[in-house]
């Protein structure tokens, strides 16, 4: 640990006039020290006036409702949101008409940011006009990419994977992850990756703005354009920073560790005069790398006279759990603040949910087992206790390819993944979601009120019928949808659309359904970052990972930092599960783990 780094616990204050970062290791009360900082520079600063508001920025949702609680009363200073939703806000909103002509950029139709969507459409209408259709060859030609499934479904995969990076001058360049523009045969048994080539998707990458504009010229804009935007409009005009420098004199960011490259340079700009900047992040728990996070953005953030500070208390484990946290990691030892021993680790070899089963039968009677998965499936599996090991995960992806739009059936699929989707949301809580996502299926309808009453009619429906359809086939869920919800959809001729719907049914559809801010016991290891659990089940599909407690490398291996953040959100007991593990292994993990096979 750099001997610069000044110690420091959940309780202690530090100036408010100065730039800082804060390196908190996990239970280390981050959380609550950031809310008590805030409060203090609500009462002692000098530049704060009732226009003037502190920005508080951070990761997910869940964290956005837990920092807004803790603040209480001192709310109304604060402005507490991710980091997306801010300058949505703040930026894109106010300013977006700058963009208009550049861009083609339609903001009388842009209504908020969404997840990034691939109308086949849109994809057929920007291949069939790229200015270099000419240099695409066989087995690439125009019409083999826009006909053939082998060819389209890596292309959707690819275009869905889009994003955006900074170049050496400064500059935002779109790209794609030729790594994502695949589709997955099978070989026997094993399943096999069949990739577009290299150089067809060097020629489509020409033109990647073009495709961008489609979406942007009908007021569509997602997650990763909100971060490209602000930025434009940033760079482009300086007064905005100057706006939002007077609007929020105190700029802090959690979870900073979390952020990316671009995420870091608006946050620059932003504080490049007279906004405090403080960050608050550990570099051990930088996760998402998927979308372009790096882990030494942490560290490597600096402005003038920035101070740095450090915290090693652990207020949150048991001892048994701090020392399995300290046998991974090097930079930051933890100190046992709550000194209670507490139950050893536990090693659960075989099927997840026999591993469920014993560790509930093993934990405490009164706490419930929260399980923590690597993938989305394997969390969703866990919701619906089902048994299976193995599933589809990109079934949605595939429905909405087989059953793509035409002119006899404009949108059958989008309105029945879109009710999937909104069942889902609204049984695990999030009802606010799954209106939207019904709304998103109702833009032909001109009034908005028109189409919130439809949304509410449409889930209350979906809801009260669920017992009926959840584990009948998919072409059932489809009948009910025509017959007793949306009776404009067109019918199912016979097909490859309609043997996919008679194939599979609800429940394998409703797994593959992803959840922004998942507060279920049932979770991925991403969604359960800034949580806390008594009990904690870690399903591993391999035992691979655990190779994180005989050669610990947090600083390269993202796959290590996404175990040990799954491994610290217990507070008083561990089980991880793998499914099979070596000999040779068990003896290296005796002296760490119980272990017990199911």
């Amino acid at each position: 640990m750099d001997s610069k780094l000044i110690e420091i616990n959940s309780d202690r204050l530090i100036p408010i006039e100065k730039h800082f970062r804060v390196s908190a290791g996990p239970g280390a009360g981050k959380t609550y020290w950031l809310v008590q900082h805030i409060k203090n520079v609500l009462h002692q600063s000098k530049r704060l006036e009732k226009a003037r508001k502190v920005a508080c920025i951070t990761y997910t949702n869940v964290a956005v409702e837990t920092i807004l609680n803790r603040l209480g009363n001192s709310v109304n200073q604060v402005e507490v949101s991710t980091l997306h939703s801010f300058l949505y806000r703040h930026i894109i909103k106010p300013y977006a008409t700058f963009l208009e002509n550049d861009f083609e950029l339609n903001v009388t139709q842009m209504d908020g940011h969404e997840d990034t969507v691939v109308h086949f459409k849109k994809v057929k209408q920007w291949i069939e006009n790229h200015p270099d259709a000419h240099l695409l060859k066989h087995p690439y030609t125009v019409n083999q990419l826009i006909k053939l499934k082998e060819n389209k479904v890596p292309l959707v995969r690819w275009l869905y994977h889009l994003n955006y990076r900074l170049n050496e001058c400064g500059d935002i360049e779109i790209i794609g992850d030729n790594r994502k523009a695949y589709r997955i045969e099978m070989d026997g048994d094993k399943e096999e990756r069949k990739c577009l080539s290299n150089s067809c998707l060097k020629t489509l990458s020409g033109d990647l703005l073009g495709y961008k504009k489609m979406y942007w010229s009908k007021g569509i804009i997602d997650h990763n354009d909100v971060l490209y935007f602000s930025y434009q409009l940033l760079k482009k005009y300086p007064f905005i920073s100057n706006v939002l420098r007077a609007k929020f004199p105190y700029l802090f960011i959690d979870e900073f560790q979390d952020t990316n490259p671009i995420q870091v340079e608006i946050l620059k700009i932003i504080g490049a005069e007279e906004t405090i900047v403080g960050i608050i992040g550990d570099e051990a728990q930088s996760i998402y790398g998927f979308q372009g996070a790096d882990s030494s953005q942490f560290t490597s953030f600096s402005l003038p006279a920035l101070t740095e500070f450090v915290m090693k208390d652990n207020r949150r484990s048991t001892n048994s759990i701090i020392d399995l946290l300290n046998i991974i990691r090097e930079d930051i030892k933890q100190n046992k603040y709550r000194d209670i021993q507490g139950d050893k680790p536990t090693l659960l070899i075989g099927k997840r949910m026999d591993a469920f089963s014993k560790a509930v039968e093993m934990g405490d009677k009164g706490n419930e087992i929260y399980s923590l998965s690597r993938d989305n499936i394997t969390s969703n599996i866990m919701k619906k206790d089902l048994s299976q090991e193995i599933s589809n995960s990109k079934l949605i992806e595939e429905l909405f390819e087989i059953d793509k739009p035409s002119i006899s059936n404009k949108y059958r699929s989008n309105v029945v993944i879109s009710c999937i989707r909104a069942a889902e949301y609204a049984r695990e809580g999030d009802a606010k979601k799954a209106i939207k996502e019904i709304e998103g299926t109702l833009k032909d309808k001109p009034h908005k009120e028109e189409r919130r009453k439809l949304a509410l009619k449409t889930l209350f429906l979906l809801l009260n019928k669920y017992d009926d359809y959840k584990d009948k086939s998919l072409y059932y869920f489809y009948s009910f949808i025509k017959n007793d919800i949306r009776p404009e959809i067109s019918k199912l001729g016979n097909g490859a659309p309609k043997k996919f719907y008679e194939d599979y049914d609800y429940k394998q559809l409703s797994i593959c359904v992803n959840f922004t801010d998942d507060k279920s016991k049932h979770r991925t290891i991403h969604k359960s970052k800034g949580e806390e659990f008594d009990n904690v089940l870690i399903l591993l599909n391999s035992s691979d990972g655990m190779d994180i407690f005989t050669k610990p490398n947090l600083k390269d291996n993202e796959e290590h930092r996404i175990i040990y953040v799954a491994l610290s959100r217990a507070r008083e007991r561990i089980f991880i599960n793998v499914p099979s593990i070596d000999n040779s292994i068990v003896e290296d993990l005796d002296e760490l783990f119980t272990i017990v096979h199911v």
